[in-house]
């Protein structure tokens, strides 16, 4: 069983879902739009407890790592990840370790996010020692530029990243976001390049961006509950 709980932090709604019991516990930050659609595959009791939380974001904005060019029908992006990752770090996980039951080394503390919450989870591990493991549920690794900035940086050497991709996804009838097979198939493999093979998985699935998103959320909780139950053995 979880309780939800929300504290407004430098003006955001941060939502947390806390477990039963004394812990300490990992925490899993959720880059998501509904948490509440998601509840029964996220905190299913068929796992070991972790603490999820989820910080208020622009979508567009926020998850973005540096702006660029729209959609077509769409506002540019605003590149707006920064910002939103000092919040996460400076304001956020000060509050989640001290005054929730939570474990302090950054190799149990997750990040997993879809689409844009893929990409910038995958952004986040690279960018500051906040997270050890990231899931990237279809993420938008088309994103101009990602592949040049993964090349230039490495996760922390002791990570665990998870990446799934719809097999119809790069089918796309946009010719810029159909590039996310081939960004994904390099992502992939810069990745086990620096981090190996048992430390790193691609998962594939049936379908387009929106086909089975529970089914895929839940084989990410999956494996990251294995991967930090793991940990602590």
């Amino acid at each position: 069983m979880y309780r939800t709980e929300q504290r407004m932090l430098e003006g955001r709604r941060c939502t947390f879902f806390v477990p039963e019991g004394s812990g300490p516990f990992p925490a899993v930050c959720l880059c998501v739009g509904d948490v509440e659609g998601l509840a029964p595959v996220f905190f299913s009791d068929s796992r070991p407890p972790a603490l999820y939380y989820q910080v208020e974001a622009d979508w567009g904005k926020d998850l973005t790592p540096w702006p660029a060019p729209a959609l077509p029908g769409r506002e540019p992006f605003a590149g707006g990840g920064p910002e939103y990752l000092r919040i996460l770090r400076d304001i956020v996980r000060p509050v989640l370790t001290a005054k929730y039951p939570t474990y302090q080394d950054a190799a149990y503390h997750a990040i997993a996010g879809y689409s844009l919450g893929g990409l910038f989870a995958l952004w986040t591990l690279m960018e500051a020692d906040l997270f050890g493991v990231a899931a990237s549920l279809s993420g938008s690794l088309w994103y101009d530029g990602w592949l040049n900035f993964l090349e230039k940086h490495v996760p922390p050497r002791n990570a665990h990243v998870y990446l799934s991709l719809g097999r119809s996804e790069e089918h796309a009838g946009n010719l810029r976001m159909a590039e996310v097979g081939d960004a994904t198939r390099g992502t992939y493999a810069c990745l086990v390049r620096v981090l190996g093979e048992k430390q790193v998985t691609l998962a594939w699935n049936r379908g387009g961006h929106f086909t089975g998103i529970p089914n895929r959320w839940g084989k990410a909780m999956d494996w990251m509950a294995a991967v930090l139950h793991e940990k602590k053995l």
